[in-house]
């Protein structure tokens, strides 16, 4: 943290702003189709009303001294079955990283991330994955980021 922002755990009342970023980190890794996005914010949207109270997400917004939300991520954590690096049978993925173009290469981002590394390990965590952008991919090697085996299948085309 800075003098110039702070850092809070999302709420609820905060859906529609977690959306915005969602939306904007979208745009900026080149989605263009407005009513694909739209689409995307209010499947979104019903899923968050459930999962920030549960707890299966949680989101952490960064704000200036106005109040204004600057930027935001979040830890969704889901069920999985433990393997021998990794006993709780649940893990971790980091997802929604964005900071504003205006906030950006102040420190807002590597706040908001040990952030969410700070939870991860409290809660316990063996690891933590998330995907990157070309644009976040220093920030999180920096941070001790490593790629992993993982591949994936298209099944829509």
């Amino acid at each position: 943290m800075t003098a110039d922002f702070s850092i809070r755990e999302a709420t609820p009342a905060d859906i529609p702003e977690i959306l915005r970023q969602r939306c904007a980190m979208y745009r900026d890794m080149g989605s263009r189709d407005d009513a694909r996005l739209q689409q995307m914010a209010d499947s979104s949207q019903v899923f968050l009303r459930e999962a920030i109270p549960s707890g299966f997400l949680h989101s952490w917004l960064a704000e200036n001294k106005k109040l204004q939300a600057v930027g935001g991520g979040a830890v969704i954590t889901t069920p999985w079955l433990s393997r021998p690096h990794s006993l709780l049978p649940r893990q971790a993925f980091i997802l929604n990283v964005y900071v504003y173009p205006e906030f950006r290469r102040r420190g807002v981002a590597r706040s908001l991330m040990q952030t969410m590394v700070d939870w991860c390990r409290k809660e316990g965590f063996s690891y933590v994955s998330l995907h990157a952008s070309p644009d976040g991919r220093p920030l999180y090697e920096s941070m001790g980021f490593e790629p992993t085996s993982e591949l994936r299948l298209n099944l829509l085309r």
